[in-house]
């Protein structure tokens, strides 16, 4: 509390004082023009919550419902148990207490930010939302750490990941709407699905966030992507890390007028934290559109390690995993090491510009979905189809086959009764 405020708190009652506490903590930080809300009591039920076993959930749901739009939540620092999913319905701020828009990340130090631990009861329905599920405008989640259940709860993990239904309680963050920004928070340890999957929107801004850990990359079923984002128009996504995620790290359905820039992708030596791809530009059959028109990817730096941790460094394309299109836009400027092929183009349906990336050439043997694949001295595959759609002729070794899935080397895993 600010030391201005001291001599009042004296003279409050307690129950006035825990209520006074809360509303300065929770309801801050409207717009310039609007209404300062009144203060709604639930926000004063959810600081106690901080550090216990009991679930927030409902707690911080009262609180965002009875917030007016505009209005801000602040969480206090510390740990929060969610066990019920969370649901954002109208353009609210979620952040962390006394951390400013431009603090550093909390990924340089959770201890001083607001960690919610999606640890979801084991009673849910099949076909239930994801654990925070976000369907509104002008929402902002600033400064927060999302962590899911893979190491926490390995087994309950396990049942989910094993379950087509179930498997999105087993991820993270889930968004539709505009004008949404996500900035300077950490969704680390979901168990499989995704870590941040955005659905639908335009003028998002993702930023200065760290996507870590999500997911197991050699058990089957077990994979997660970091950031996965199917329908988008004028996004940016900004600086962010992304660190073994074990599916593909960043993956599009698509992207019209977007920036996809300066984000960093690595991997550890563990084979559980490898990819099948970093950053991927593709379509969903039937789903997503593949269309990548005025976007720019650039200036992201692509490193798998020493033991090559990730299958493709860039994959354009839906193909080795199923047919659909993509095309439109430019991928240049990136920097790619440690991939098993740092550079595949496969299966594009319009024309793409992709030009003067740093690649990385690779030879060896790599594990793939249809067996062992010899690469030889190739920095980038591009099949002869995608070839006629370029608009200039890429420089340095290629190759020009259709790759099935590299880095798939699984095991097999036996659901939890």
């Amino acid at each position: 509390m600010p030391r201005r405020l001291w001599p009042i708190a004296k003279a409050l009652p307690l129950a006035l004082l825990i209520l006074t506490i809360g509303w300065l903590g929770f309801a801050g930080g409207t717009k310039a023009g609007d209404k300062v809300p009144r203060a709604v009591a639930p926000c004063a039920a959810v600081p106690p919550l901080v550090g216990g076993q009991q679930d927030a959930g409902p707690a911080l749901q009262a609180c965002l419902d009875a917030t007016p739009p505009h209005g801000a939540i602040a969480l206090p620092a510390g740990r929060y148990r969610i066990g019920t999913p969370i649901h954002i319905r109208r353009a609210v701020t979620l952040t962390t207490r006394g951390l400013a828009r431009t603090a550093p990340s909390c990924f340089t130090d959770e201890r001083r930010c607001a960690v919610l631990h999606l640890a979801m009861i084991q009673a849910d329905n099949p076909g239930s939302v994801m654990p925070v599920d976000v369907t509104s405008d002008g929402v902002r989640l600033d400064h927060l750490v999302f962590q899911g259940t893979r190491l926490s709860d390995p087994g309950g993990a396990a049942k989910r990941c094993t379950s087509e239904a179930l498997r999105p309680m087993a991820g993270g963050v889930r968004v539709t709407g505009s004008d949404v920004v996500i900035n300077g928070s950490v969704f680390r340890d979901m168990a499989c699905y995704t870590a941040l999957e955005y659905g639908s929107g335009a003028g998002a801004v993702i930023t200065d966030n760290a996507f870590l850990g999500n997911g197991t990359h050699n058990v089957l079923l077990g994979w997660a992507d970091g950031l996965t984002i199917h329908t988008a128009r004028k996004f940016r996504v900004l600086g962010n890390r992304f660190h073994d995620n074990t599916d593909v790290q960043l993956i599009f359905g698509s992207c019209v007028d977007c920036i996809v820039s300066d984000n960093v992708f690595t991997h550890g030596g563990a084979a559980a934290g490898g990819s099948f791809a970093e950053l991927m530009l593709q379509a969903w059959p039937k789903a997503t559109s593949g269309d990548y028109t005025g976007t720019q990817v650039t200036r992201n730096r692509i490193d798998c390690g020493t033991q090559r941790r990730c299958g493709f460094g860039i994959m354009i394309g839906s193909a080795p995993w199923y047919a659909a299109p993509a095309f439109g836009g430019a991928v240049t400027d990136n920097r790619v090491r440690g991939a098993m092929l740092a550079l595949n183009v496969d299966t594009l349906t319009g024309p793409m510009t992709i030009e003067r990336n740093d690649l990385a050439v690779s030879t060896g043997t790599y594990p793939g979905m249809c067996g062992p694949q010899r690469i030889e001295g190739v920095a980038t595959n591009i099949v002869p189809a995608a070839r006629l759609l370029m608009a200039r002729p890429v420089s340095g070794p290629t190759s020009a086959t259709h790759y099935c899935i590299l880095n798939y080397s699984l095991l097999p895993v036996t659901p939890v009764q």
